[in-house]
């Protein structure tokens, strides 16, 4: 009688103990997906930014010759931008061309002819309008992301990440060159 109710006891504890992993593993992953979702939701702005990129540079490309690499690097960064799949390199390309995009405007601004054009008022908004959406959803991402890097990094998590490979997603950081 005594061995019946030591292996019940020990088949709850066992059953207990892979219930709990289950959770840990189920709400890991969970969160992971959450984070590719807020990351989704900004990629549809950045996408959008991007293409505005294209006509800023056609607006302000007369004006500004000496200019010319840094619309060649926002152009670049755009392709790349547009042509990779990986989170991480998404965000840190999305981390540069913010910037860039806000230093063109800059300049374009220093030249009176084309602050007169109706189209570079209208892009001006569009990025303006674009650089609020990002911002919001940049905060939701990175809310995510803490809650998703903290629970990979807790004990007994730590073993999942390390068994199943989890690996820490980066926050979407504002540029320090974007708030200069």
């Amino acid at each position: 009688m005594e061995w019946l109710i030591f292996i019940i006891f020990i088949l709850a504890l066992v059953y207990f103990l892979i219930r709990q992993l289950v959770i840990i593993y189920n709400n890991m992953v969970m969160l992971k997906n959450n984070c590719y979702k807020a990351f989704a939701n900004i990629d549809v702005l950045l996408k959008k930014q991007a293409d505005l990129i294209p006509m800023l540079i056609v607006i302000t490309q007369k004006a500004m010759d000496h200019e010319k690499s840094l619309f060649e690097k926002l152009a670049e960064n755009r392709n790349h931008y547009l042509r990779t799949d990986v989170l991480d390199q998404k965000v840190d390309l999305a981390n540069q061309l913010l910037p860039q995009i806000k230093k063109s405007l800059i300049i374009a601004e220093k030249y009176p002819e084309l602050i007169s054009g109706k189209n570079l008022h209208v892009l001006q908004a569009q990025a303006k309008e674009l650089e609020e959406c990002i911002a919001d959803r940049r905060e939701f991402f990175n809310q995510s992301v803490t809650l998703y890097n903290t629970e990979i990094h807790i004990f007994p998590n730590v073993l999942f990440k390390l068994i199943f490979n989890f690996k820490d997603i980066p926050l979407f950081y504002p540029s320090r060159e974007a708030t200069s």
